[in-house]
C-alpha cells in the first residue's frame, strides 16, 4: 500500500469531482468515520506522521485528488484538510507543530 493510503482516502472524500456542498461532503466523511471505526483510526495515525513529515506535500495531494481546497501553497491547503478532516478526528486539539503551520 502506498505511503499515506488511509490519508489520501480520507482526502479524497472531498475531491471537487462529486460536486458536494459543504454539508454534503461534511456528511459524507462523518458517515464514513463513524461507520469505519478502525478506519478512522488508520487515519488518524497517518495524519499525524504526514504532518511530521517533511517530504509530505499538502498541495501535491491536493492535486492528486483533486480537494476541494487545492492552492498553491502548503499553508491553504493545510488549513482547509485542518478543518474537514483534523478538527473531525481530533475535536478540541491543536495539532503538533510543523513545517506549515
Amino acid at each position: 500500500m502506498e505511503k499515506y493510503g488511509h490519508l489520501k482516502y480520507a482526502i479524497e472524500h472531498f475531491s471537487a469531482d462529486w460536486e458536494y456542498t459543504d454539508d454534503e461532503y461534511e456528511e459524507t466523511f462523518l458517515s464514513f468515520i463513524k461507520a469505519e471505526s478502525e478506519y478512522a483510526k488508520e487515519i488518524k495515525s497517518e495524519l499525524l506522521e504526514a504532518l511530521q513529515d517533511p517530504n509530505w506535500s499538502w498541495v501535491k495531494i491536493g492535486y492528486e485528488t483533486n480537494f476541494i481546497g487545492s492552492d498553491d501553497t502548503e499553508e491553504s491547503v493545510w488549513l482547509t484538510i485542518k478543518v474537514l478532516i483534523w478538527d473531525v478526528l481530533f475535536p478540541n486539539e491543536e495539532p503538533p507543530i510543523n513545517k506549515v503551520i
